[in-house]
This record gives C-alpha cells, structure tokens and sequence, in this order.
C-alpha cells in the first residue's frame, strides 16, 4: 500500500494523523501511550518528507516467523562433546554431522551416510552442515576435518581455506580415507571424528568401524553367536544424505571424471 502512490502516501497520512490528533484530545489513552504514537506518527512523517518508501522499511525488520534450520540428533550430540572441550567455538552452530560411504562403481558412483561402517567398505569421508552467523559471512576460513582410531591415532586429516556465507553451509572434504584397499590396515573399534574451524572445535563425532566379513567369521563362536559386539545386519537401512550434500559430492565426481 505505501508504495503504490507518493500521493496516497501523504493522504493515508493525513488521515492518520486526524485521527491520532482526536484520539490525544479526547484524552482516551494513557499520556505514555500516546507520546509513543506520536512520536511513531512523527517518524512516519519525516521518512515521506524524505521520499523514503515507508513499505522497504517494513520488509527490512528482522521477520519473526523466520526460523533457521534445526540441528539433528547426532549435530546434537556432537556439539554436546566439542562444548567440554577446551577449544570449542560456540560461534559457529553444528547442525548435522557424519559419515559418506563412497564407492567408486561401473555404473557411477554409489552414495550413502554411514550409520554402520566395515572394513569392506571402499572408503569414508566425513562431513559436516553448520550455520554461519552474519558476522562471519564472506568469511575465509581455516577448515580441519580429523579421524582418530580406538588408539587415537590420526588416521585422516583434511585442511583447506573455505568461503562461509551466513545461514546453512555444508562442509565437505574433497577426498576420502581408504578404507579396504587402505596401504597401511585400519584398526576396527570406535573411532571418533573432530570438525574445526579457524581452529575452535564446532563437533566431535563418534562411529564404530566394524571388523570385515572374513575377520567376523572368524570371531563366530561355535554356536553361531558373534562375540561381545553385535555388527550391522542386513536389514538395517542407513539414512539419506542431505540433499545439497549429495549434490556436492556428485560434483566433486563429475569433476574427476569429465564426460
């Protein structure tokens, strides 16, 4: 309405104002409240003097009913590890965070996020979704994704320069952690992954690398049981990758195999 007509601008608020005008005189309303209309009314005025469209004003306010995206479970819980962490970064707020299983096939590339990984697996790469906050945005930042075995030992770093933007940003490293074909054998157990940016810890992440399908037959007792730990079974499903996510990764693929 209030950017329609520059005119009708002035008349709207002409109208307004007899009406504020009357409702002061007959003195209806609280004198505070009614200093604080007058003074709204006064500001409205001095924007149209000002040829000032009254209607960007309003569209400029924060909205309220904007709501940013929701962490999930695991961001959940990995941001309530990093925070007991000396070097955590309350800045930057985990919103999801996990495992790729990526494997190269005849027929393309297979993806999916790994709640359950083995050693038969091709390869894992870790991955992370954070919100930025305006400050920080058009940010070049120093990201570090790192994967310690049950000994802690490194088994993967990552480092490079990313731009952040504020609002929902993924974070993806461009290459993997061999895993079957690895030169030096990975250790099964629990393993834990760390996200860090500009060098505050955003997340730690645990997952269980399971033993392969050979090393599990051998730890079959006689009466079929697997002993003390109960590995992936066939009917379990593990989740979707976030959509951006797997764009992302099928660009990196594209990008090593042009055409």
């Amino acid at each position: 309405m209030f950017g329609h007509s520059y005119r009708g601008t002035v008349v709207w608020l002409l109208i307004v104002g007899m009406v504020l005008g009357l409702t002061l005189f007959a003195g209806e309303i609280p004198n505070a409240v009614g200093a604080a209309l007058l003074a709204a009314y006064m500001a409205m005025v001095l924007l149209v003097a000002r040829n000032v469209r009254i209607g960007s004003v309003f569209e400029s306010l924060p909205n309220p009913r904007a709501r940013r995206a929701q962490p999930t479970e695991v961001g959940r819980e990995a941001a309530a590890r990093a925070r007991n962490h000396p070097d955590y970064d309350s800045l930057i707020d985990l919103l999801d965070i996990g495992l790729v299983v990526d494997e190269q096939r005849p027929d393309g590339v297979s993806l999916r996020r790994g709640r359950f990984i083995s050693l038969d697996d091709d390869g894992i790469r870790p991955f992370a979704i954070v919100h930025v906050p305006e400050t920080l945005d058009e940010h070049l930042a120093h990201v570090r994704f790192e994967m310690r075995d049950e000994a802690g030992r490194a088994q993967y770093v990552y480092e490079d320069e990313k731009w952040l933007r504020a609002g929902e940003t993924p974070l993806l490293p461009d290459y993997r952690l061999p895993v079957r074909r690895n030169q030096k054998p990975l250790d099964a157990g629990n393993w834990s992954m760390r996200v860090l940016v500009d060098g505050g810890l955003v997340g730690v992440h645990h997952f269980n690398l399971a033993p392969s399908l050979v090393e599990r037959r051998r730890m079959m007792s006689s009466d079929g049981e697997i002993r003390e730990r109960v590995w992936r079974s066939d009917e379990e499903e593990d989740e979707a990758l976030p959509l951006s996510l797997e764009e992302l990764l099928r660009q990196q693929s594209r990008q090593r195999n042009p055409g």
